[in-house]
């Protein structure tokens, strides 16, 4: 990609309102003007870091403009381990590069007369990922079952959406679960995944002499929800989540 042109997309996506947050995802500096701070002016269409949070934050940008292949200067005292920490951070710990790469790889060089070394990158991307733009934000778990519902009713293979503040990976699933259940005790307006139109859920068998105490009904045994959910990053919160309707 042309510099000029790769930049001023950078540059709306930087200042976008909300952008820095969702793809700087931690507590990252104020951003400067990307031009002076990420280009390196003495060689053309090279990017530089001069620090690992200049490096991470690089390469969230360059994944975030799906660019494939490139170089990176690293100054200020920068290592070959830091380079590859912060490929691991970028590749596990953040929603960016956790839900896009397929695979990072740098090629190291080193120019000890310059004070600096070059990492040549290739990055593969997943095939089936959706794009981001595309991608529903979500502000509560609620939202997230109801445009789950109308992907089941639509028919929708997957489902992939972002949540505008952190939410436990519990109540994701929660969500999902409850609306699992209501699909099994339904009247019929949405058809299970997997069953034939006409189908109908079996109804839990009436309860025997002594199967619950003092008369009260066991509960409904749901059978088990089949749908697979994936959380990117995989770690503690629920940045963005991706529910698989069917094998995925």
């Amino acid at each position: 990609m042309k510099r000029m042109g790769w930049l001023a997309l950078a540059l709306a996506g930087v200042l976008a309102l909300g952008g820095c947050s969702a793809l700087l995802e931690r507590s990252y500096s104020s951003v400067e003007p990307y031009a002076g701070k990420y280009w390196d002016s003495g060689a053309e269409d090279t990017l530089r870091a001069d620090s690992y949070q200049d490096l991470v934050n690089t390469l969230l940008l360059i994944i975030e403009q799906r660019s494939e292949s490139g170089a990176i200067r690293c100054y200020g005292g920068l290592s070959y381990t830091q380079a590859m920490d912060a490929r691991v951070e970028v590749r596990q710990e953040t929603m960016l590069g956790s839900y896009l790469l397929e695979d990072m790889r740098f090629a190291y060089e080193e120019n000890a007369a310059g004070g600096y070394f070059t990492l040549s990158y290739q990055i593969t991307y997943r095939e089936d990922a959706a794009d981001m733009d595309s991608v529903m934000t979500l502000s509560d778990s609620q939202s997230l079952v109801d445009l789950l519902r109308l992907a089941v009713r639509e028919g929708h293979d997957r489902l992939t959406a972002q949540f505008a503040y952190h939410m436990s990976r519990e109540n994701v699933t929660a969500a999902v679960e409850s609306l699992w259940r209501e699909i099994c005790e339904n009247d019929g307006d949405t058809q299970l995944p997997g069953t034939e139109e006409g189908d109908s859920p079996s109804e839990p068998e009436a309860p025997g002499e002594g199967d619950a105490p003092d008369g009260e009904a066991p509960p409904p045994d749901y059978p088990p929800c089949p749908w697979t959910v994936k959380f990117y990053p995989d770690m503690g919160s629920a940045d963005l989540v991706e529910i698989w309707l069917e094998d995925g």
